[in-house]
């Protein structure tokens, strides 16, 4: 995880699409549907940051044991089924 204001600067570039006078302009974008537009973003990136990490396990032949890489690529496409299906 980043520092603790990295949500509150995404909705700040989202509203205003800048970083440094995101204080002075005013926005006309209705909150519920920036919201669910940053969320909806997040999700993608999650699902595309666990699609990848199976994939660099797949393909890492000397790091894990057969048991270990089973394991893991096995809990891993558990969480890629939970976000895929929108559960957590």
């Amino acid at each position: 995880m980043t520092r603790q204001g990295w949500a509150e600067r995404k909705v700040v570039t989202a509203t205003t699409g800048y970083h440094w006078n995101a204080r002075r302009r005013k926005s006309t974008v209705i909150l519920p549907a920036l919201a669910a537009k940053l969320l909806l973003a997040e999700h993608r990136r999650a699902v595309r940051v666990v699609t990848r990490e199976i994939e660099r396990v797949k393909k890492d032949q000397y790091t894990y044991h057969s048991e270990e890489r089973c394991l893991i690529l096995g809990s891993l496409e558990t969480v890629l089924k939970a976000l895929q299906k929108g559960r957590t």
